[in-house]
């Protein structure tokens, strides 16, 4: 039989607000991490993008905070700025209707505001190791006290650029503390420092479970038009997507993209690195609400981030490497919802493609665009073969 929430003796507004979120049991992720968090064990665990592993070092941290002590106890550092603000965002969730403060320090935003919440004392800290870093500089918050460190999206956070700041973060903190990461995927360099900076860490690799859920399909087209964004068009009036993500490589292209298909008359907005602030969160909220409908990105969005409801994920682009596909390819069919991820390629691509499928474990299906309609190529061959 399946645990529920309350066989960990989470307390009751943790219960009463995930009920709210009509999130009624934990996923495989949390039930396997949620004993050893809870009792103060450091663990390294990896499972699938997609499966709950915000929640599966959340909500023992928010339990095992002293709402009655106003201090720092708990920080949770992120590579990115959109990330640490979803994690946030989540947390906030969670604390709904208790004294418990958490805050958002992160790159890229007022820090003049975000001295000014620091005021309140919040007992978590979701950050970017930089902004935090400096933060403990300027004297506005103190480290010895922390209980627990998470890291999410361990592979990014311990790159170099950032690896040092996580260290001299962690360095900062009292030796008995706790340490847990979180990822999907776990480079034997991220292994190598965390089985250093951590004491007999507990491992929870849940690799028997497929890489990407099994309710996404995955396709493929040959785009014959004179640009990639023409096919995409075309595919785009034909299925007419609630929600979709699309995905190129390079930050210079995102605008280019954007224009395109805003003049083939599409409701789309574009978010790259150099995107300002206040125009990235409007692009962001337009999207989570529904009033946009399509949003060209680079790999920046690709970790970590839930976007609700995102049914189609189009690559442009193929990744440059296997674990971004399926990092792009779990922004859809999340919570068990289907999905569908469209790579449109040219002739030459296609050999890098079914490579990336080969090694990914992915059944990939061709398709094509008839009369404005998409059909498999077997349907095409099934078709033909009826004829005769």
């Amino acid at each position: 039989m399946n645990k529920l929430f309350n066989d960990y003796k989470f307390k009751d507004f943790i219960i009463n607000n995930l009920n709210e979120m009509d999130i009624k049991e934990p996923t495989e992720i949390q039930s396997e991490a949620f004993p050893y968090a809870l009792e103060g064990k450091d663990i390294i665990g990896k499972a699938k993008t997609g499966t709950g592993k915000t929640f599966a070092y959340l909500l023992p941290m928010i339990q095992n905070i002293d709402a009655s002590q106003k201090k720092l106890q708990m920080v949770v550092l992120a590579p990115s700025r959109e990330l640490s603000l979803q994690i946030h965002k989540e947390a906030k969730n969670i604390i709904k209707g208790t004294d418990i403060v958490v805050e958002a320090v992160v790159e890229g935003m007022d820090i003049r505001r975000q001295i000014t919440k620091l005021k309140n004392k919040p007992q978590l800290i979701i950050a970017t190791p930089g902004r935090l870093l400096h933060m403990a500089s300027e004297k506005k918050v103190k480290f010895h006290e922390i209980k627990t460190i998470a890291l999410d999206e361990v592979d990014q956070i311990l790159k170099k650029g950032l690896k040092e700041k996580v260290l001299a973060v962690v360095k900062g903190t009292l030796k008995e503390r706790q340490i847990v990461s979180f990822s999907a995927t776990l480079s034997q360099e991220a292994k190598t420092v965390l089985e250093e900076i951590m004491q007999d860490p507990i491992k929870i690799h849940l690799d028997h479970a497929k890489p990407v859920p099994s309710r996404i399909k995955h396709e493929y087209i040959v785009s014959k038009a004179p640009t990639k964004t023409e096919t995409l068009g075309e595919i785009l009036t034909s299925i007419k997507p609630k929600k979709s993500l699309v995905f190129i490589n390079k930050n210079e292209n995102v605008d280019r993209f954007t224009k395109e298909l805003k003049s083939l008359g599409f409701l789309v907005g574009g978010i790259q690195t150099r995107t300002k602030n206040q125009e990235r969160q409007h692009l962001l909220d337009a999207f989570n609400k529904g009033k946009l409908r399509i949003l060209v990105t680079t790999d920046l969005f690709t970790r970590g981030m839930d976007f609700k409801d995102v049914t189609n994920v189009f690559n442009m682009d193929l990744p440059l490497n296997n674990t971004d596909y399926l990092h792009r390819a779990g922004r859809t069919g999340r919570m068990n919802k289907e999905g569908e991820v469209i790579n449109i390629v040219k002739d030459r691509e296609k050999f890098i493609m079914y490579k990336m499928m080969k090694y990914l474990n992915i059944e990939v299906t061709p398709i094509q665009l008839r009369q404005g309609k998409i059909v498999t190529v077997k349907e095409i061959i099934e078709k033909g073969s009826n004829k005769e």
